[in-house]
């Protein structure tokens, strides 16, 4: 099972099988509408933040389809060692941040920021209010934050390719969950931790963001399980 991200080959294992669970449509056209990608003026706009880019391949994405610059950030080397490999873009600069700190930014630089399935990875909750504080702090007032997470009411029902949890099992916040993603290209088992959608909600609040909402997000149009299976929490700076 996966806990960190610091080898070449955890990397190459997690790009594969997300690559092949088709990644587009499990919650990222929610994140892109929510900061406005499609609708917003490229060649004006500020700069867009992944925080938690992992191998790039959503931060191509926006560059070549919206015209938007990225900068995107890991705290995994490997993981930015790949993505500059396979999904460089000129649009696109890759940074890599052992410390989690975003001290290369200035204040209010950043048009909008997301963060997907990067909280669900923390194990406790101070650390994920100081994060969405360091993000904030670059953001440009009125900007975005778009936090995208595996939905916590879904615990233990297997979707198509994922489950997160085992069933059956009653969760507290910060318990250690597994994930568990099936595809053709093999199991990818990743290191969790059960949050609540009012721990996301109150990461967001405590860290300076306002009209933060939560949206319920349904599994890929493939998929036919009658549950929701992504979390999308947006806060304005």
């Amino acid at each position: 099972m996966h806990t960190d991200w610091e080898t070449s080959e955890s990397a190459e294992d997690y790009s594969r099988n997300t690559a092949a669970a088709q990644w587009e449509p499990m919650g990222y056209p929610a994140v892109f509408r929510s900061l406005a990608l499609a609708t917003t003026d490229s060649d004006n706009a500020p700069p867009i933040l992944d925080y938690g880019c992992g191998p790039g391949f959503v931060d191509r994405h926006v560059a070549e389809k919206y015209g938007r610059r990225v900068i995107a950030v890991d705290i995994s080397s490997s993981m930015i060692d790949l993505a500059r490999s396979q999904h460089s873009h000129p649009l696109v600069t890759y940074r890599h941040v052992p410390d989690s700190q975003l001290d290369f930014l200035g204040d209010k630089e950043i048009g909008g920021c997301m963060s997907c399935f990067v909280l669900m990875q923390m194990a406790d909750s101070d650390t994920q209010v100081e994060i969405c504080r360091r993000i904030r702090r670059t953001l440009a007032p009125g900007a975005m934050l778009a936090v995208l997470n595996t939905h916590p009411d879904s615990v233990g029902i297997q979707f198509a390719t994922l489950r997160n949890g085992e069933p059956d099992r009653v969760y507290q916040p910060g318990d250690p969950m597994t994930t568990v993603l099936t595809t053709d290209k093999g199991v990818l088992r990743l290191q969790d931790y059960y949050w609540r959608v009012t721990d996301y909600v109150h990461a967001l609040e405590a860290a300076g963001f306002h009209e933060v909402t939560v949206e319920h997000l349904p599994p890929p149009p493939a998929d036919p399980t009658p549950h929701p299976q992504f979390l999308l929490v947006r806060g304005t700076a």
